[in-house]
């Protein structure tokens, strides 16, 4: 997958005791497809209509520009609140930066065991009523974790990851490559630690 691609860097760098680089990659392949049907029929309609009904076209030409911009909403929106950088001991997801030394090791080796969203998921189909209840209950006595980067939950399309600071503050992190994000952040972690 693409966040494979993202690893090489790093790799490369952690070996030798420099800062671990890590950039997580976005898939582009919706942006892409929808930008081309949306080209290919406002050049359609241009072809057609052109140059006798101009404000027809321009209209279309409008319309499509708004669908566009409504149909790649959530890939924009990943974009700027959910890019995932690691560059000199700083994690950056979105706008919010913290240092990598931050984030408490312990949270680290526990977030490979974390389920995903579809372990997640099909654990919660398996239980009774009582204990859904009983896990509503706990949920509601504990602090909610923050996301990284804004929003108030994890984009469509995206898995996730829970860590803590040092500080006992639980963070959520949503990302495309977890098992790539989690191998660059502790190896950060570890050449930081040195």
């Amino acid at each position: 997958m693409e966040g494979a691609e993202s690893r090489g860097a790093g790799e490369a760098t952690a070996s030798y005791g420099r800062a671990v680089v890590y950039e997580e990659k976005l898939p582009r392949r919706w942006t892409v497809a929808t930008l081309l049907v949306l080209g290919v029929w406002v050049a359609y309609q241009g072809s057609i209509l052109l140059p006798e009904d101009r404000t027809v076209w321009f209209v279309i030409l409008g319309s499509s520009a708004f669908l566009a911009v409504v149909f790649n909403a959530v890939p924009i929106s990943k974009r700027v609140y959910h890019r995932i950088h690691i560059r000199d001991g700083q994690l950056t997801v979105g706008r919010a930066t913290i240092p990598v030394e931050s984030l408490a090791a312990d949270s680290l080796r526990e977030a490979r065991e974390q389920p995903t969203e579809a372990e997640f998921v099909a654990s919660l189909a398996s239980r009774s009523r009582e204990e859904l209840a009983e896990l509503r209950r706990a949920s509601r006595t504990t602090r909610p974790p923050r996301v990284m980067g804004g929003g108030w939950s994890v984009p469509m399309g995206m898995d996730q990851i829970m860590v803590e600071t040092v500080r006992g503050e639980p963070l959520l992190i949503a990302t495309h490559d977890r098992e790539a994000l989690l191998d660059a952040l502790t190896r950060a972690h570890r050449v930081e630690g040195c």
